[in-house]
Parts: structure tokens; C-alpha cells; sequence
């Protein structure tokens, strides 16, 4: 009678570590079906993350390009640097003119800048009149008269 009590005891350890073997095991496959579907979202969304960077990538370059219009206004992940005038240049642009001029110039630029405008002129009519090319805020060119191009 012992005997039967401890091979029934024993049958029931065994069982006992037999369904904490099964749980375990069943835990880690939920575990390993999580994290591959954590990486495969995470795949998914470095590929979403990629294609917009590319298509970001591809807009500052056509941005930049002279012969592509497609572009015309900076994306965001352009710095504002690349159109604003720096301070040196536009007290380089300013000095010699007459107050009036100054506001206007001041004026311009700042309504360029507003519209984010890499290539601009700028009018004055003190000195005899004349303009400055202005392109990616930097002085690239200034005349008497009116520019050739058109823009002032």
C-alpha cells in the first residue's frame, strides 16, 4: 500500500514538472512569435523611414538643381541658411544708400525671405539707380539700371 501511494506521488511529481516544462516552453514560443513580429514591424517601418528620407533627399537635391523646376520652394530639411541673408551680407548690402533705400532694400529682402526665395533681385534707386543679384543669400552680382533678366 506504501508503495503504490509513492508511485502515485511520484507519477503526480512527474506530471507536475511535465506541465511546468509544457508552460514554460509554451512561454517562449509567445515570446520568440513577439519579438519576430516586433521585427518585422520594425523592418517595416525603417523601410517607410528610408523611402521618405530618399524621396526628402531626392526634393533638396532637385531643389538645388538649376535645371529642374519641379522644386521651387526649399523642403523642410533644407536650412533656413540657404536662402536668408547672413548679417555681413546685408550690411555689405546696405551700406552707402540713403535711409530710404535702406528700408526698401530691407523690405525686399525680407519679403524674399518670407517666400523662401533662393534668387532674387533687389531695386535701389539712390546712386543712379541699379540692383543686386541675390541667390542662396549671397550677393552674386549687382548693376546699374535694371537687370537683364527679369525678377527686380
Amino acid at each position: 500500500m506504501i508503495d503504490n501511494e509513492l508511485i502515485r506521488i511520484f507519477e503526480m511529481v512527474v506530471a507536475l514538472v511535465a506541465a511546468i516544462v509544457a508552460y514554460w516552453q509554451h512561454r517562449q514560443k509567445g515570446l520568440a512569435v513577439e519579438a519576430r513580429e516586433e521585427a518585422v514591424t520594425g523592418m517595416q517601418i525603417a523601410e517607410a523611414m528610408r523611402s521618405a528620407a530618399e524621396s526628402q533627399r531626392d526634393d533638396v537635391i532637385a531643389y538645388f538643381d538649376p535645371a529642374d523646376d519641379s522644386v521651387t520652394t526649399p523642403p523642410d530639411a533644407v536650412p533656413a541658411r540657404s536662402w536668408k541673408m547672413s548679417d555681413e551680407t546685408r550690411r555689405w548690402v546696405l551700406s552707402g544708400h540713403d535711409p530710404l533705400n535702406q528700408a526698401s532694400l530691407l523690405r525686399q529682402i525680407g519679403e524674399a525671405e518670407e517666400r523662401k526665395q533662393a534668387h532674387y533681385y533687389l531695386s535701389f534707386q539712390d546712386r543712379g539707380g541699379g540692383y543686386y543679384e541675390i541667390e542662396y543669400g549671397l550677393l552674386k552680382g549687382s548693376g546699374a539700371g535694371k537687370p537683364e533678366k527679369e525678377g527686380v
